[in-house]
């Protein structure tokens, strides 16, 4: 039977690649640790821009009933005069529609106010649990 004979000079660590990754990660860190943001970011003078102020815009708050009526400003109105309300209110102005619906109230008339809002061009239609009658 043959003997394998490990030979003392192989146990040793080569440590030539580990001084080489040592110095890498060395001047890796140096780089990098002395990098400030103000170092880094270049000095922008942005121009002077005269802004307007923009106008305050507020939605319009509509209140359904179970019955399927539709109030706008305490103001009861139907739903045939409801479209052209909508189109008279300054579209600058109005910033979308607020639907506070009674908790009965049939998914028909949620329906009919998503069609009439989208018929005169409104995207914004917020549907609310409860009115803050703080405001």
């Amino acid at each position: 039977m043959h003997k394998y004979r490990i030979k003392k000079a192989d146990l040793g660590i080569n440590l030539a690649p580990l001084i080489d990754v040592v110095f890498l990660l060395l001047i890796f860190f140096m780089v990098a640790s002395t990098l400030h943001t103000n170092e880094i970011q270049a000095t922008i003078q942005l121009p002077q821009v005269d802004m307007q102020t923009e106008t305050e815009r507020h939605p319009m708050i509509l209140y359904l009933d179970k019955s399927g009526r539709v109030s706008i400003d305490n103001d009861f109105i139907s739903w045939d005069r409801l479209p052209g309300y909508l189109k008279e209110k300054p579209k600058e102005k109005l910033e979308g529609i607020e639907v506070y619906a009674d908790k009965e109230v049939h998914f028909e008339y949620i329906t009919r106010v998503m069609v009439v809002a989208s018929k005169v061009k409104i995207e914004k239609i917020i549907f609310c649990l409860e009115h803050n009658t703080s405001e």
